[in-house]
C-alpha cells in the first residue's frame, strides 16, 4: 500500500506488476490529465496546412517569389509570375573549343539537315518552267512545270495545280508568265553594299577574344564573330533532349543549367544566392518523357537550389492563360506540334498527339522554293546561325495562305555578316510564300529536307516521330472458315459476299510524321463522347509561333478539317478556330497560364519542396501533379 501511495504521489499510475512480465514491469508511464472540452480552443483555420501552421505554407499570392520557365526547342520563355509577359531568350549555348578549328567557307550541315541543291542557271526544270509559262495560261501543262521523279516535285506540281484552280474559282486573275518573270528578275538582281555607319540595325558582333569564360548563352551565343573557337548547341530539339549533339543527359543538363542560370541573372536580376527563396513553375509537354522531367526537376531543386517546384502540362496551362474552360489546343512550335483536348483544366490522355515538325520545316521548304526561283543570296546556308535567322525572318514576314496575296511581289532583305558591310538584296516572289506553309499537310515534303533522328537506342529512351495517347486504327480483313455447299440445296441468287474486316491498332503510324489536319481529327475523335467532340470542333485554339501569325491559316485549316471529319459526326457543319482573348500573344499563352496557376489557392497542394524531393524523390511528382504521371 505504501508503495502504491508513493507511486501516486510521484504522478505515476498504479500498475499491478504481478500480471506483467519482467521486461514490461520496468516501463513507467506519466500520468495523463484529461482536458475539459469547455476550455479547449484552437487557432488553426480551414486554409492552414498540417504541421508547421501558417508559417509552413509557401505564399504565392503576389507572384514575386515565383519564376515560370517554359523551355522550347528554339526559345526559352522565363519571367516572374507577377509580370505581364516573359523574357524570350534563344535556347542555345556556345562553349569554347579546346582546339581551334578554322572557319571553312561552307560549313557542313548538322545531322539530319539536308541542304537543297542549287540548280544550274540553265537546268531542265527551269527551261521547262519558262516554256510552260510562255504557253497559254489555260493549258493544264503548267502544273507539271517542276514535275520530276522526287516526291517534292510531284507534290509541288499538285499544289500549284490546286492553286490555279482556286484562283479561277474565286474569279482572280492568274498572272501570265509569272514564274519566268520571277526567275528573270532574280537572276539579274545585284546586292547593294551599305557601310556599317549607315546601317541603323547593324549587329554588334562579339569577338572571340572578348568573351569571358568558356560558355556563352542566349543571344550573345549567336553573335560570336569567330565561330571556329566556339561550338553552338541547342539542348532541346524536336521537343525533347538533343541526342544528335550530346552524348549523355548530364551533358544536356549542363548546358540547360548554364542557360537558365544566366537568364535569371541577366534578364530578371536574380542572383544565385537568392534562388533559395523562390519557387519555380516548369512547363512540360503534353506527352512527356519521365526521365527528362525527373532530370529537370532534380536540376531545379538540388543543383540550382529552388525552394519549391510545380509541374504542369502546356496545353492545360494554355487554357488557364486564355481563360477557356475547354478547348482543343493546337500548339505548333518551331520543331514540335502537339494537339490535346482540354476540359476543366484536365488534358484527355487519349486525345494527345505529338509530332516532330513546326515552323523550322516551313523555313526549310521556303528556302528550297526560293532557290528554285534563283534566290539572289546564293551563299545562304541553313547551317549558319545568321543565315538561319535571316530565312526565319523572311518566313515570318512574307508567308501567307490568302489567295489575294498570291501575286508577283517585290521584297527586300538585308544580310549582316561578321567583318563585312551590310548587303541589301531585292527579289521577286510569286507563290513561294503561299506554298511553304502547306508542307505541314504533306509530311513527305518535310522528310525530304530533314530526317528525324533515331531515338531507339538513345539516352532519352524510345521516342518516335509521332506519339499518341492512343494509337490510330487500321482496317484488317477477317478470314472466315469456308462453307461447304450442299448438293441438294436450291439455287437462290444472292448478293456477292462482302469481305468482313475489323479495326486493329496500327503501331507503324508512330514511326512517320502525321499531317496536321489528320492529327487534329485524331485528337478530337478520341476526346470522348460525340457531344464532347462537337464541343472541341467549336473551340480550337492555335498557339505557338509556327503558324499562329500566318494570314488566312485559320480559314484554310477549318476547311480541311471539315472535309475529313468522321461520318458519324454529320451535325458538325462548322469548325470554329477561336482567337486568344485580350489580344494576347499566342506564343506566351502557356507561360501566362503557369503564372496564373501559381497564384491560385487550389495550386498550394501541387508544390513540391526541396526537402520533400530530397526525402522521396520523383514519387512526389506522382502524388502532387494533376495529370496522369
Amino acid at each position: 500500500r505504501s508503495a502504491a501511495r508513493t507511486s501516486r504521489s510521484n504522478g505515476e499510475p498504479h500498475v499491478r506488476t504481478e500480471r506483467l512480465g519482467p521486461m514490461e514491469s520496468t516501463y513507467s508511464f506519466p500520468a495523463f490529465v484529461p482536458l475539459s472540452q469547455r476550455s479547449v480552443t484552437s487557432t488553426m483555420r480551414r486554409g492552414d496546412h498540417g504541421v508547421g501552421g501558417p508559417s509552413g505554407v509557401f505564399d504565392t499570392a503576389s507572384g514575386e517569389n515565383v519564376v515560370v520557365i517554359h523551355p522550347g526547342s528554339r526559345w526559352l520563355r522565363i519571367g516572374r509570375a507577377s509580370e505581364a509577359v516573359p523574357r524570350e531568350v534563344p535556347h542555345v549555348a556556345a562553349r569554347r573549343l579546346r582546339v581551334h578549328v578554322p572557319r571553312v567557307s561552307e560549313p557542313t550541315a548538322p545531322v539530319g539537315l539536308k541542304e537543297p541543291p542549287v540548280p544550274s542557271p540553265h537546268s531542265a526544270a527551269e527551261r521547262t518552267a519558262m516554256d510552260v509559262d510562255n504557253s497559254d495560261s489555260d493549258s493544264d501543262t503548267e502544273a507539271f512545270a517542276y514535275a520530276g521523279d522526287s516526291s517534292v516535285d510531284s507534290t509541288l506540281s499538285m499544289l500549284r495545280t490546286a492553286l490555279k484552280q482556286h484562283q479561277r474559282h474565286s474569279k482572280r486573275k492568274v498572272p501570265s508568265n509569272a514564274y519566268s518573270q520571277v526567275i528573270s528578275y532574280n537572276r539579274n538582281t545585284r546586292a547593294e553594299s551599305i557601310h556599317e555607319h549607315n546601317d541603323p540595325y547593324r549587329v554588334e558582333w562579339i569577338d572571340a577574344s572578348e568573351v569571358e569564360g568558356d560558355c556563352v548563352t542566349g543571344e550573345a551565343a549567336l553573335r560570336i564573330a569567330d565561330d571556329g573557337q566556339f561550338v553552338s548547341r541547342w539542348p532541346i530539339r524536336n521537343g525533347c533532349f538533343n541526342i544528335e549533339e550530346y552524348a549523355s543527359i548530364e551533358d544536356v543538363l549542363g548546358d540547360i543549367e548554364s542557360i537558365w542560370t544566366q537568364a535569371l541573372d541577366r534578364e530578371l536580376g536574380i542572383q544565385h544566392t537568392h534562388i533559395a527563396q523562390l519557387g519555380v513553375v516548369l512547363v512540360i509537354p503534353d506527352i512527356f518523357n519521365r526521365t527528362e522531367v525527373e532530370a529537370l526537376a532534380c536540376m531545379l531543386l538540388q543543383r540550382m537550389g529552388f525552394a519549391h517546384l510545380l509541374v504542369q502540362q502546356s496545353s492545360a496551362l494554355v487554357t488557364f492563360g486564355a481563360g477557356f474552360s475547354s478547348a482543343c489546343v493546337v500548339d505548333v512550335g518551331a520543331q514540335k506540334t502537339s494537339i490535346t483536348c482540354v476540359e476543366d483544366g484536365h488534358c484527355s490522355p487519349e486525345s494527345r498527339v505529338t509530332t516532330m515538325y513546326g515552323g523550322d520545316d516551313i523555313t526549310r521548304f521556303l528556302y528550297h522554293l526560293f532557290v528554285r526561283s534563283h534566290f539572289p543570296y546564293a551563299n545562304a546556308r541553313l547551317s549558319r546561325s545568321h543565315d538561319w535567322m535571316l530565312l526565319n525572318d523572311l518566313r515570318e514576314r512574307f508567308c501567307t495562305v490568302n489567295l489575294s496575296d498570291v501575286n508577283i511581289r517585290l521584297h527586300s532583305f538585308f544580310v549582316r555578316t561578321p567583318n563585312a558591310n551590310t548587303l541589301k538584296y531585292e527579289f521577286k516572289a510569286y507563290d513561294e510564300p503561299y506554298q511553304a506553309p502547306l508542307c505541314l499537310f504533306y509530311p513527305e515534303i518535310m522528310d525530304a529536307y530533314y530526317e528525324v533522328p533515331n531515338y531507339g537506342e538513345s539516352f532519352v529512351g524510345d521516342v518516335t516521330p509521332t506519339r499518341f495517347g492512343i494509337l490510330p486504327t487500321r482496317a484488317e480483313s477477317v478470314v472466315e472458315p469456308a462453307i461447304v455447299p450442299q448438293t441438294d440445296a436450291i439455287d437462290v441468287p444472292v448478293d456477292p459476299p462482302t469481305v468482313p474486316h475489323t479495326f486493329v491498332p496500327d503501331p507503324q503510324a508512330q514511326f512517320m510524321r502525321m499531317p496536321l489536319d489528320a492529327a487534329i481529327t485524331h485528337s478530337i475523335v478520341h476526346s470522348g463522347s460525340i457531344d464532347r467532340a462537337r464541343k472541341m470542333y467549336a473551340s480550337i485554339v492555335i498557339v505557338g509561333g509556327g503558324v499562329a501569325f500566318i494570314p488566312g491559316f485559320d480559314s484554310l485549316l477549318s476547311s480541311r478539317l471539315l472535309q475529313i471529319r468522321p461520318d458519324y459526326l454529320p451535325s458538325v457543319d462548322r469548325i470554329d478556330i477561336v482567337a486568344p482573348p485580350r489580344d494576347l500573344d499566342p506564343r506566351v499563352l502557356a507561360w501566362k497560364g503557369g503564372a496564373v496557376l501559381s497564384r491560385l489557392d487550389t495550386a498550394r497542394e501541387m508544390w513540391v519542396s526541396q526537402k520533400e524531393w530530397a526525402d522521396f524523390g520523383s514519387r512526389m511528382l506522382r502524388d502532387r501533379v494533376l495529370f496522369q504521371w
